[in-house]
């Protein structure tokens, strides 16, 4: 059997040229990033969440007295049922409950979620695998304006 020679390798002229960097992505404005913030593992548009933190916000009643209420941010959990309900809601940080501040504002944005009248939420029925389960986060510095 012959052994067959590799050919000698050509070099790549588009190698030798500098290639421009990749542009970074834009950054999202303050007033972007400062609503609800959107978990990238999660699959609901920043619309979708905006249109939840509408309908939730009117049920929200934060704890304005509270030391620092500007600054408590809550990481609520939301399981939802397929008619659109809250199934569930749980605190994210559990770590935090023994601070009363944080507890308190903490149990507002569940009561929030869980309010009547602000469920069933408005959500397209066809996307429920989509807001089966999602996280909000109640910052009063946005939430209330």
């Amino acid at each position: 059997m012959a052994k067959m020679k590799p050919a000698p390798a050509k070099p790549d002229q588009s190698a030798a040229k500098p290639q421009p960097a990749a542009a970074p992505p834009p950054a999202p404005s303050q007033q972007q990033a400062s609503r609800l913030a959107h978990n990238p593992n999660q699959p609901l548009s920043m619309s979708e969440i905006d249109a939840i933190r509408q309908q939730i916000s009117s049920c929200w009643n934060p704890s304005v007295g509270a030391k620092n209420a500007g600054d408590l941010v809550i990481e609520i959990t939301v399981t939802m049922n397929p008619d659109a309900s809250v199934r569930e809601a749980r605190v994210v940080d559990q770590g935090r409950m023994s601070d009363s501040f944080y507890r308190a504002a903490a149990d507002a944005a569940v009561r929030a979620v869980l309010n009547p009248r602000c469920n069933p939420l408005k959500l397209p029925p066809d996307k429920y695998d989509l807001w089966k389960t999602f996280i909000l986060n109640f910052n009063p510095k946005d939430m209330l304006g």
